[in-house]
């Protein structure tokens, strides 16, 4: 008895040698971003419960850039975001994209569109069909409605277009949202939506349903009276950043540590190692309950793969022992193909011209439509068979052909939006801005250096239109978009065709002549997901419905990553939604 006792003093010692000096929390969580911070404050809502969140980026609550909604694009190219580039893209001429991410107390929330749109209800049903019981849109519905604060329009508002039906949105949030004041006054929406009511996309009064199809002007993450942007931070951060239980922890967190024991099989993380903010140590802290990691679609993959969690053939190259075989970690990167097509106008417009206009397949096949989704169909097993190829078949094709099976009936059985174009502009300039919604392609993301985890040590390859489908979605929606310029009565605005202009893409161009112009003006959209998808893990799956990391018995990753397919929205409105049931799993656990 006494031998067995001094070995397992020997053995607490031994284990909790690396944690002597350390912080410990109860809950780590990588990442004060949308997620993060929504994690931060529901669990710290316990007095008793010790939260910490490690974060890169720093308080931004002063920067002009991020509290004023008429500055979008501004804080681009600055150091509040991460500006990654990604590998060429032959879908984009070979061109090396930049891919903009948020590097801030808040996210990538401090420095979006702050559009507010959820998608269509079979999408989120789709998560549910893929093997996540309980993620649905009825399940989801009350904390999209639970989160959100919404002001309702003035009168001028209206005037100027704002619309909303009260039943889809919630009043007692912590997240404002609403119309700005600067939306933009006069005749240019009317004229805007008798154009688009004209080509057939009547006016939708709130895409917030789950039914986004027609023309619409959408609601976004704004404090209207205060006219300030309410991004994560504002509204889950400052108001209890005085809880004591509570602490954000400046630096980047480089991998999951793990204790030498395990649960059922399972391996235990007991903390994470970080390097601080100077970048000249490297510094663990514990954590005695749960690690969770919400540092986004692009960084949470590169965390798990130092961890040794991800695909052997890719751990091995950089001398990383493999904890927990997952190939699907950094896989299935889905982001959207977003192009513009610019006119000058004869008028001179100020304010925000926040206009959607979502399609659906028959919007873009029209009466060609049951040929095409019987030839998307049969082409299902070659789609398959050449994402798996590009990923070294770390994702197998005939777990790929499940996935695309249920992604082909959303598109032509159950009929959801599969493309958007923005109407939009400003002082003397017309914008479509437009992209596919639920593209095939699939890309990766995964680390480069075993030891660099800031900046560029990161290869990001969405792969934009590896998949013909997608392209032709693509010029599908240009052509439409195209078209509104064409259209009274808004056509009276339009002086002249600037990009790329008649002689590259005019109207009624050729296929020909729209790929070469999509390649050329291809940018990304920055809506990456899937890399950490929620799915059985026979399908490549890296979290459970619970989003417990598979192989481990207290890791969780809740953030894009999940995600583990597309929606017809912007994914602010899904994250702060995933985030508030993903709480309540961990407290009702």
């Amino acid at each position: 008895m006494q031998l067995t006792m001094k070995a397992t003093l020997s053995w607490i010692l031994l284990a909790s040698a690396a944690k002597v000096g350390c912080e410990s929390f109860d809950y780590i969580i990588a990442g004060a971003g949308t997620c993060g911070l929504v994690l931060a404050n529901r669990l710290s809502e316990d007095p008793n419960v010790r939260v910490a969140v490690i974060e890169p980026g720093g308080d931004v609550r002063n920067n002009i850039n991020v509290t004023d909604v008429t500055r979008f694009l501004r804080a681009f190219g600055t150091p509040i975001d991460w500006q990654y580039t990604m590998t060429p893209q032959p879908g984009a001429n070979n061109r090396t994209l930049e891919y903009h991410a948020g590097k801030a107390i808040g996210g990538t929330s401090t420095i979006n569109g702050m559009t507010y749109i959820r998608g269509d209800k079979a999408e989120f049903d789709a998560w549910e069909t893929l093997g996540n019981e309980g993620w649905n849109w009825e399940s989801l519905y009350p904390y999209f409605k639970g989160v959100e604060r919404f002001t309702y329009p003035t009168a001028a508002q209206i005037a100027a277009g704002a619309s909303f039906n009260s039943e889809y949105h919630g009043e007692d949030g912590p997240l404002t949202t609403g119309f700005p004041f600067e939306l933009l006054n006069g005749s240019f929406y009317r004229k805007a939506q008798a154009a688009w009511q004209t080509l057939g996309y009547p006016l939708n009064p709130d895409v917030n349903g789950g039914n986004t199809s027609g023309f619409s002007i959408w609601p976004q993450t704004l404090d209207r009276d205060a006219n300030i942007r309410e991004d994560a931070a504002r509204a889950f951060y400052y108001p209890i950043e005085q809880r004591p239980n509570f602490k954000i922890i400046r630096g980047t967190v480089t991998k999951v540590t793990w204790a030498n024991s395990s649960t059922n099989g399972l391996l235990t993380a007991d903390g994470v190692e970080y390097r601080d903010s100077n970048k000249n140590e490297t510094i663990t802290v514990g954590a005695a309950r749960e690690v969770l990691l919400a540092a986004g679609s692009l960084r949470t993959p590169l965390i798990l793969e130092r961890s040794g969690v991800g695909n052997p053939n890719i751990l091995k190259k950089f001398g990383i022992e493999t904890k927990i075989e997952l190939n699907g970690v950094g896989e299935n990167l889905i982001d959207q193909p977003n192009t513009s097509l610019e006119y000058s106008s004869s008028v001179n417009s100020t304010g925000t011209m926040p206009y959607a206009t979502f399609v659906t397949a028959q919007d873009i096949f029209g009466t060609q439509t049951s040929m095409v989704a019987d030839e998307i169909h049969s082409k299902i097993p070659e789609y398959a068979q050449k994402v798996s190829d590009a990923n070294g078949g770390a994702i197998t094709p005939s777990q790929l052909e499940k996935i695309f099976q249920i992604q082909h009936d959303l598109i032509f059985n159950k009929h959801v939006t599969i493309a958007e174009s923005l109407t939009s502009g400003a002082g003397n300039i017309l914008i479509s801005a437009f992209w596919t919604l639920l593209p095939f392609s699939r890309g990766s993301v995964h680390m480069t250096s075993a030891q660099d985890i800031d900046d560029q040590a990161i290869a990001i390859d969405p792969k934009y239109f590896d998949i013909d489908f997608d392209l032709a979605v693509q010029t599908g929606v240009g052509r439409i978009s195209q078209e509104l310029w064409y259209t009274e009565p808004i056509s009276g605005l339009v002086a002249s065709y600037l990009v790329p202009g008649d002689a590259e893409l005019p109207r009624n161009a050729s296929d020909a002549q729209w790929a070469k112009a999509l390649g050329s003006l291809l940018t990304a959209n920055h809506h990456a997901l899937g890399t950490a998808s929620m799915m059985p893990r026979e399908l490549g799956g890296v979290v459970n419905p619970s989003l417990q990391l598979y192989g481990a018995s207290n890791v969780r990753i809740v953030d894009a990553s999940v995600l583990p397919t597309q929606i017809s929205g912007h994914l602010t409105a899904t994250l702060y939604a995933v985030a508030e049931r993903a709480a309540d799993l961990m407290k009702n656990s």
